[in-house]
């Protein structure tokens, strides 16, 4: 199996080249361009950025999953029996808050009775009647409902293409530029990978294992990937989150039956989002993970619009270092190493010194 790689994600966190330059010096192999996210011309931005810093950077398409959209793009809370209109056209919508769903050809699959969950932890509504312009839905659980957030149709498959619009020209920007990482998610089989590989013959196919289909196809998307990624968030979308530890060993063991790389996502490191040190509980599910056969860790929210993307890497990339020491029976025998630069970590590592004028350094 290679050697264990380390993946963030872009976003307003990490957006300038000096930061970028943090990373890649904290461990980052590859950044990758969430197309869930971005748009072409932050794409395009995003190239710009990697040539001129000699970074590498993957694209993530956005695959075969329905989102929210809002028109202000300000959440929506939803009251249990409130009645609500789900737009069939996303464009021109004036109404303040008015909601549409991409991309718009799912709407053509929507029928009557369909229970809907509008955002991993939001409302759950059903589809009552079908008008020319609009869904017209009750709630029958409460929620609140953000903007650009997953949407899942209750215990029925969708049969959504493997890429958007958007996606097939973000890869055709990804093969004009010689970008090679791609990130399939959503896939569902061994046609996105070849689809994708038809685009850019000499893509590194990374498969997201976030559903179902892709779990009960996972032998045959094992077979033509390059590499799978265990979308820990995603997947609990279709799948009891009690489940998903066990979930995740068995993905990973399977990869590991076929050589193929494994990495792991959603939840890294949660409490660097908003805070400024880790639980335990995290270091030692990234731990856990890599000693399970994982060959990678991908940094989500926790360096697109975290509070220490750096620091994130770090603690990432000494954890992998620490694990290869453990395993090799050297875990003490760099006792003075020292490669955390964030000051309330060092503080909390015991790694702060004190001057004699009792100014910490």
């Amino acid at each position: 199996m290679p050697a264990p790689r380390l993946i963030c994600t872009l976003g307003p966190s990490c957006d300038t080249p000096e930061i970028l330059i943090s990373l890649k010096k904290a461990g980052v192999d590859v950044f990758r361009v969430n197309m869930s996210h971005a748009d072409l011309d932050e794409l395009k931005r995003y190239i710009d950025i990697a040539k001129s810093n000699n970074i590498k950077i993957g694209i993530d398409t956005e695959g075969a999953q329905i989102r929210t959209k809002i028109t202000d793009k300000k959440a929506i809370y939803i009251e249990k029996g409130q009645r609500l209109k789900i737009y069939k056209r996303n464009k021109n919508l004036v109404n303040s808050s008015a909601l549409s769903l991409y991309p718009e050809s799912v709407n053509h699959l929507l029928k009557e009775t369909m229970l809907i969950r509008l955002d991993f932890n939001g409302a759950l509504i059903l589809l009552e009647n079908i008008t020319n312009d609009y869904f017209d839905c009750r709630c029958v659980s409460p929620g609140l409902i953000a903007n650009n957030k997953g949407v899942d149709i209750i215990n029925q498959e969708l049969d959504l293409p493997d890429f958007t619009e958007k996606d097939l020209k973000a890869l055709k920007i990804g093969h004009e530029n010689k970008i090679e990482e791609i990130f399939i998610s959503f896939c569902k089989s061994k046609q996105a990978v070849l689809r994708a590989k038809s685009i850019i013959p000499n893509a590194y196919i990374t498969s997201k294992i976030e559903s179902k289909l892709s779990i009960n196809n996972l032998p045959e998307i094992l077979q033509y990937s390059d590499c799978i990624l265990v979308d820990r968030g995603d997947l609990t979308r279709e799948i009891n989150i009690m489940d998903i530890p066990f979930a995740q060993r068995g993905i990973i063991k399977m990869a590991m039956n076929t050589c193929t790389p494994c990495y792991v996502a959603t939840n890294v490191l949660e409490s660097l989002i908003e805070g400024s040190l880790p639980t335990r509980a995290e270091l030692n599910d990234i731990v856990g993970t890599m000693e399970m056969g994982a060959t990678g860790i991908v940094l989500a929210a926790e360096t697109a619009i975290g509070k220490k993307p750096v620091l994130c890497a770090e603690i990432v990339s000494e954890l992998i270092h620490r694990l290869y020491m453990h395993q090799n029976g050297l875990l003490f025998a760099d006792l003075d190493r020292n490669e955390i630069t964030d000051q309330d970590m060092r503080v909390w590592l015991n790694r702060i010194t004190i001057n004699h004028g009792d100014n910490m350094s």
